[in-house]
């Protein structure tokens, strides 16, 4: 029974260091390939970055001046002063992947204009919730509904967005919020789509 025991912790204890070396050496891989990326990343060329996919927002369209209050009008002048500005949504790449596609010369702006888009989704998520509250609801969806838009994966828009269509009935609407949300790929993601899909219409 002795010598049993002994066999069976020699074999758990090479096991053990077995699964060490595996790992150290996996480990080790990846490492190198991150490095070796990035290396290739730091020597990208400068790309022409004039055609991407800018979010220009559109003014005529958002419900401006339906609510007066002072906080809500400082939410507005945020949403004019981004107006003019370069925005983009690049939450789905990396440093490293961005100075691939466009050079790490381009890094430091295009990290502004992702720094835009988190501001911009914010505060059309907090202008929603301010006209909600205020019993604005119609102009509360006009901002979640363009937060959505612009690729935004803040839960708080799904969420008013599929209570109001669950209340009022509208089954077009629900189901073009779910083709929405099946495109994130965000960290919230799992969670808009559970909650979405519990929905009863």
């Amino acid at each position: 029974m002795k010598v049993l025991f002994i066999l069976l912790s020699v074999l758990f204890c090479l096991w053990v260091m077995q699964t060490i070396r595996r790992n150290k050496r996996l480990g080790e891989a990846s490492s190198e390939q991150f490095w070796q990326r990035e290396a290739q990343a730091d020597s990208t060329r400068k790309q022409d970055i004039t055609q991407l996919n800018y979010i220009h927002l559109p003014l005529e369209r958002l419900p401006f001046g339906v609510d007066t209050t002072k906080e809500v009008r400082e939410i507005e002048d945020t949403l004019y002063q981004l107006a003019d500005k370069k925005i983009l949504n690049l939450n789905s790449y990396s440093n490293t992947d961005l100075k691939l596609m466009y050079g790490v010369a381009n890094l430091a702006f295009l990290s502004e204009c992702d720094d835009r888009f988190t501001i911009l989704s914010r505060t059309l998520y907090q202008w929603a919730c301010l006209l909600s509250e205020h019993g604005n609801t119609e102009a509360a969806i006009q901002a979640a509904k363009y937060c959505i838009e612009t690729g935004s994966d803040i839960s708080g828009c799904y969420y008013m967005l599929s209570d109001y269509y669950q209340a009022t009935g509208n089954e077009a609407a629900m189901e073009g919020l779910r083709e929405s949300a099946s495109a994130l790929t965000g960290l919230n993601a799992n969670a808009i789509n559970e909650y979405l899909n519990k929905s009863p219409i």
